[in-house]
């Protein structure tokens, strides 16, 4: 799988020879991503990297969405994806993470605009959820430039190493993504 988002920007299924680059580019961005990430301490080695490969192969195959590494240029700098889709009621959660060396260039705007277009129209969902911690102004600015809707603060959301984070839960239906304007 592999999709091309635009310019030189490429979102494509991780494969297990993956592992290694996207070990190294979590390792040189682990305290910048500390920040809003609870995961980086479960990601030790390699061997984290592939299984976690080997679990958004099982979700892909299994039918419930699909998580990417982001490419520049053929170079991996980040990931963007759909948590595990919720058939009940045909929506999903996008997240994603970019090294900290190419933030600021609308990267993860356009993979997340693509990713919704796509939740959409091809995987028929009728809503899509981005949970950004409140004080997570740069995912919060992402989710206001390409549209999304705050459905309100959820308390003590998430725990990040030392302490809970409130999450803004940022949220687009379908019609609402169909209808905005271009």
């Amino acid at each position: 799988m592999n999709f091309e988002v635009d310019n030189g920007l490429t979102l494509r299924l991780l494969q297990i020879e993956d592992a290694e680059n996207l070990f190294a580019l979590v390792d040189a961005n682990r305290a910048y991503l500390k920040e809003w990430l609870p995961w980086l301490d479960r990601n030790a080695d390699v061997k984290d990297s592939i299984s976690f490969i080997t679990s958004i192969h099982e979700q892909f195959h299994a039918g419930f969405g699909f998580a990417c590494g982001v490419f520049l240029s053929g170079r991996l700098v980040g990931m963007c994806g759909f948590h595990p889709i919720n058939p009940s009621d045909k929506s999903v959660v996008i997240g994603y993470w970019l090294s900290e060396d190419v933030q600021g260039s609308g990267i993860i705007s356009r993979c997340t605009k693509f990713l919704i277009g796509y939740a959409f129209c091809e995987l028929k969902l009728d809503k899509v959820y981005i949970p950004v911690a409140v004080e997570n102004s740069k995912s919060r600015a992402v989710c206001e430039r390409i549209g999304l809707v705050s459905e309100g603060v959820v308390p003590k959301a998430e725990f990040l190493y030392d302490k809970y984070v409130d999450h803004v839960r940022y949220a687009i239906s379908k019609g609402e993504w169909l209808a905005r304007p271009k």
